[in-house]
């Protein structure tokens, strides 16, 4: 077996130079099942294909820190130019393609990748996005059949003379960015996370060997089966590892609850992360006769969980343990898991908690006001974490104000622990909100609401959903003159052009005025507040 990461010296390392030692040690292991088309891909295969790409973007002089981006489904292919950067010392900086046509302009705005990599049914609107973001990728280059102006996929995959000698990027500073990953910030613009070396490595090889009792220890038996693009950390972190690991994939073009059972029974899934928004959907198409003993373990999180809900989850599955994990992509990937086999049955127990968080990131809970940490179960607070892991920074952007003085990242995410050190996640700090594990950033809803003649102010707040997370709920006020316009028509107005995360799934509601705070601020929490406990709002 190539030798783990973290017995590479730092004058010999990289996350490229990990993956490629893996990939080329586990040649004869299944690397990805395609779902869709059945084709079976060996790590030989992969790595063939990786190190193909990566000599052709040499070659048209793409290197060290340039910007590589890509936005597709998972494929087989999907995953290869993220590696094939890695391997040459580019970073990969991955869109999805279900962002809203304003995050994807903005971060392209921001990023100006020197290469994209687009699946052919997204190219039309990232020509427009392009164009919209005033940027050019020197090489734009289609999965598929491309137009002349573009270059294909399929001529990266053409042999090189001289793949066999082919020399991965190596850096004597693990610290060193790797991978940019995306967020949203309050202030209503995207932020890349500059995430390096040794904290990708580090949460990604770290996280199973930390939950032994939920994957085999022979890993070649070990597939996994997992829904997200690589925009998000759960797969980068889940591809990096299997690549350590020597695991198999599973790759879905989209989630489909009843196949999702096809697929573990097809090919003996061990390990699997569903977000809570889609386990009703497996809860309502579990057939009765269908054989899950392959499957070692079921995670969940991205977004809270009803008490209800998992309990349900933890019954319908009786063979299989139900995780719900807690993780930041400013981290590089998980924080908390009940992962101990000790643990194996608190879960059951405790069906909304994170679990605990692992031993090798320092905590505490600060008072929201005073930022003095608290003591004692159930106190709630911000948690904030230290570790050697966190990100380098925002790309281009000040990330001063993400640490306090301690050097302790801030979460903002409310938070407490129990009599046993269980953690629970409350509520956010920042006015964002989740839908279905997406980020719904108010002032970009607010935006289109606000593009409607009749509409004079908007708010836009989230309303919890047992199964979503939060819906969006826009608070209207109207212009003069334009009484008979319905919350309904505003609705229809704004759905429109919102992506399918920011829809105004809670409605509109008609209010006299906003409240404010005294230098005129929206108090959206407030209003919030008054919504959920009877439906009006009132300023005072």
């Amino acid at each position: 077996m190539a030798e783990n990461w973290y017995t590479i010296p730092n004058t010999r390392y990289s996350l490229g130079l990990a993956l490629y030692a893996h990939m080329k040690s586990f040649r004869n292991r299944i690397a990805q099942y395609e779902d869709e088309t059945d084709y079976v891909d060996t790590y030989g295969a992969l790595l063939t294909r990786c190190i193909r790409v990566a000599m052709k973007l040499q070659e048209l002089g793409i290197g060290e820190d340039d910007i590589v981006s890509a936005c597709t489904h998972n494929h087989r292919n999907s995953c290869v130019p993220f590696i094939a950067s890695t391997f040459i010392g580019a970073i990969p900086a991955t869109f999805d393609p279900g962002l809203s046509d304003i995050d994807t302009v903005s971060l392209l705005r921001l990023m100006q990748p020197k290469v994209i990599f687009i699946s052919q049914e997204m190219l039309k609107d990232f020509e427009t996005y392009m164009e919209k973001a005033r940027v050019k990728p020197a090489y734009t280059i289609v999965f598929g059949e491309s137009r002349g102006q573009y270059m294909s996929f399929d001529e990266f995959l053409k042999p090189q003379i001289k793949e066999n000698q082919f020399k991965v990027y190596e850096t004597s500073n693990p610290k060193k960015t790797a991978v940019v990953m995306f967020s949203s910030g309050t202030t209503g613009l995207p932020k890349g996370i500059c995430l390096n070396h040794y904290a990708l490595l580090k949460q990604s090889g770290s996280f199973r060997d930390d939950c032994p009792e939920i994957i085999n220890s022979d890993t070649a038996d070990s597939v996994l089966l997992l829904y997200p693009t690589l925009y998000w950390i759960s797969a980068v972190c889940t591809l990096i590892g299997a690549v350590l690991r020597g695991e198999a994939k599973v790759l879905c073009r989209s989630f489909n609850a009843k196949r999702f059972f096809e697929i573990v029974e097809k090919y003996k899934v061990t390990l699997t992360f569903v977000p809570p928004y889609n386990l009703p959907l497996i809860l309502q198409e579990r057939p009765k006769d269908v054989d899950l003993s392959s499957l070692k373990a079921m995670l969940t999180g991205s977004c809270p969980i009803t008490a209800q809900l998992m309990k349900e989850t933890i019954e319908a599955f009786p063979e299989t343990p139900v995780k719900n994990g807690y993780g930041q992509t400013e981290l590089a990937g998980a924080i908390s898991l009940f992962s101990r086999p000790e643990d194996r049955d608190m879960q059951k127990k405790k069906l909304t908690s994170c679990g605990r968080i692992y031993s090798y990131l320092q905590w505490k809970i600060v008072d929201l006001e005073t930022e003095k940490p608290v003591t004692g179960p159930y106190k709630k607070g911000e948690l904030r974490l230290k570790t050697d892991l966190h990100m380098n920074g925002y790309y281009k952007m000040d990330s001063s104000d993400a640490f306090d003085s301690e050097g302790y990242l801030r979460t903002g995410d409310v938070a407490f622990v129990d009599e046993d050190n269980c953690l629970y996640i409350d509520d956010r700090i920042k006015e964002m909100f989740k839908y279905r594990g997406w980020h719904v950033l108010p002032a970009i809803v607010e935006e289109v609401v606000m593009a409607h003649p009749a509409v004079k102010e908007a708010a836009v707040i989230g309303i919890p959903h047992s199964e979503d997370g939060e819906h969006a709920m826009a608070l209207v006020v109207l212009k003069e003159g334009h009484e008979n316009v319905s919350p309904e028509d505003i609705k229809k107005y704004a759905d429109e052009s919102l992506s399918e995360a920011q829809k105004l799934r809670a409605g509109v509601k008609i209010v006299d005025e906003l409240i404010r705070t005294a230098t005129g601020k929206v108090k959206r929490k407030a209003m919030k507040e008054m919504i959920l406990s009877n439906g009006k709002v009132r300023a005072t």
